[in-house]
């Protein structure tokens, strides 16, 4: 959305006649651009020299009237005033900066929103832009940057000599958001809608006319009809609607729309250095058989702190898999992680500005500024981005909880958004730590699925987060907490395969006087679904019992939790 104080001078004028040059009498500094906006929003009708009020207009008059549009600064609302809204309304809290900008529009207090702020963001969930394409407009989408910081935006508009109209233009029409400012700048991204106006307009070769798309044009085109003005912009035809106005149809119907975020992912330089160093001994292992990639093995090479902690976190993202050979435990690549090799290191701050950028919401210049550093961006998404975007959406993450990851999902409260600086204290206070330590691990808490931060840094779990926090609370806690290796991938399957297998389990332990550490009847049943060592089955399973996942003689109701909350 994208309103000036001159929109709602405009709108006020409407009250008091239709005709277009008598309002621009009165109000002549770039009327016609600012009418064609209204146009393009959705909030008036333009016939000849009539400019009408919509139904959306007339809500929007309702809220003009409630405020004094002579104290509003010049842009009452655009894509950065939504964003701060949306956080306002959802998580309670926004920087006072951003207040700032609120408060100097009426749109809230100290109290939160106010109820003109309420009706602007109930409006704009309401309302939806008309598709308007000019050849201008379809020139600077071509060759502007698609993601990155403002400032770059800016320098590509005034080096092209765009004007700022250009802009406004593509914010109405919800083709580019804008962040609100943080200590980094501002940060811009075009959605998911710009790919699909973009992919349209490839397919008119010579692109000379506006291509307009109303609702009314929408519903008319999806019920399989047409007018002549549809029929000119080649939306339509004698047949029906053409693949173009198929194309435009969807560009309408993504404006707006916000898609469910895929998990940022992360590789740091040790794990790096671990798939490398698996690399190296699967090519020693191509001519003789004899070598494995096993844990002694990937030590000689993989000079790195915690070797153990490494392999689970690269096991659980689908990196490597774990494979019993020779009757030895080793560790061999995926094709995932084959690639990754190429690509190197990411984390969960930069696949963030790709991630939230996808899905048709924008990041802060932060995320933005680390994703350019890692390769992730530069003038769009790069190789490495469009790989790592789609190893995140396509694998299916296991649980590794590393001892700060447990305290965040015990001190993080259930359906509520608090301040990451909040939940940093609550960690610190609760296993002691180093804070720049905590905060590393509140991202990769967050690329592991537990919890979501926002733009203006509140926190909340998510629906695993929440699952995963039920089933550490009903088991043994400060187990769970002290013990380095607990609900790593190795013990979950172990228990998954219990879970997926009950019936059988259930007889063992029926026929059983005591059970401490371990069966070997369960060993042998597990062995037969996991390509795992005894030793390794029998560590698990004991692990599995101190830590309240697993009974004497039963799957506890924490065991049953953790495994469906992955299922």
């Amino acid at each position: 959305m994208f309103l000036k104080k001159r929109h709602l001078e405009i709108i006020r004028e409407m009250t008091k006649t239709e005709n277009q040059a008598e309002i621009q009498e009165k109000l002549p500094e770039e009327f016609q651009i600012r009418a064609l906006e209204l146009y393009i929003l959705g909030f008036a009708e333009l016939e000849g020299n009539k400019i009408k009020f919509t139904e959306a207009g007339k809500k929007l008059l309702k809220i003009a009237e409630k405020i004094n549009i002579d104290d509003l600064p010049d842009i009452f609302v655009d894509s950065e005033i939504i964003k701060i809204l949306e956080l306002l309304e959802g998580t309670g809290q926004v920087p006072e900066e951003w207040l700032a900008l609120l408060k100097e529009r009426k749109l809230a207090d100290e109290n939160g929103l106010t109820e003109v702020g309420k009706a602007v963001l109930e409006l704009y969930k309401e309302t939806h832009p008309l598709v308007y394409l000019t050849p201008e407009i379809v020139s600077f989408l071509r060759g502007m940057p698609k993601i990155g910081t403002l400032d770059e935006l800016i320098t590509y508009k005034n080096s092209r000599q765009y004007g700022d109209n250009i802009i406004n233009a593509l914010q109405a029409m919800r083709l580019l958001l804008i962040s609100p400012q943080t200590e980094k700048g501002k940060a811009f991204a075009t959605t998911p809608a710009t790919k699909l106006a973009l992919k349209a307009v490839q397919m008119i070769p010579v692109f000379a006319r506006a291509i307009v798309l109303r609702k009314e044009d929408f519903e008319m085109l999806k019920s399989g009809k047409s007018t002549a003005q549809l029929r000119d912009m080649g939306l339509a035809d004698e047949k029906g609607t053409t693949e173009l106005g198929k194309v435009i149809m969807d560009t309408y119907e993504a404006m707006g729309k916000k898609e469910e975020k895929v998990l940022p992912i992360y590789l740091l330089d040790d794990e790096l250095t671990v798939l490398k160093a698996i690399q190296e001994i699967e090519g020693k292992y191509e001519k003789n058989p004899d070598i494995l990639p096993t844990y002694k093995e990937i030590e000689k090479i993989a000079k790195v702190n915690d070797l153990g902690e490494i392999l689970h976190l690269l096991e659980s993202k689908e990196l490597i898999r774990r494979e019993l050979v020779k009757n030895k435990d080793t560790y061999w690549l995926t094709k995932w992680g084959k690639d990754a090799i190429k690509f190197g290191t990411v984390s969960p701050d930069g696949m963030k500005a790709l991630t939230y950028a996808e899905s048709g919401d924008v990041p802060i210049a932060e995320w933005v500024i680390q994703a350019k550093k890692e390769g992730l961006i530069a003038y769009g998404i790069t190789d490495k981005g469009r790989f790592y975007l789609k190893l995140s959406a396509s694998i299916k993450r296991k649980p590794y909880l590393t001892m700060y990851d447990s305290a965040i999902l015990v001190k993080m409260p259930r359906k509520k958004y608090i301040h990451k600086d909040e939940l940093v204290k609550l960690v610190q206070d609760y296993v002691s730590g180093d804070e720049k330590a905590i905060i590393k691990a509140i991202g990769e808490a967050e690329a592991k699925g537990f919890i979501v931060e926002l733009q203006n840094k509140m926190v909340k779990l998510t629906e695993l987060g929440e699952k995963v926090k039920t089933a550490i609370e009903n088991a043994k806690v400060q187990e769970i907490i002290k013990t380095k290796f607990g609900v790593t991938p190795t013990t979950y399957n172990v228990l998954k395969v219990i879970y997926d297998n009950l019936k059988v389990f259930n007889r063992i332990w029926k026929e059983s006087k005591e059970i401490r550490g371990y069966k070997q009847d369960e060993v042998d049943v597990i062995k037969k679904h996991l390509s795992l060592s005894e030793d390794e089955i029998k560590k698990a399973l004991t692990i599995l019992r101190a830590l309240g996942l697993l009974g004497e003689k039963s799957l506890t109701e924490a065991g049953k939790t953790l495994v469906e909350a992955y299922a």
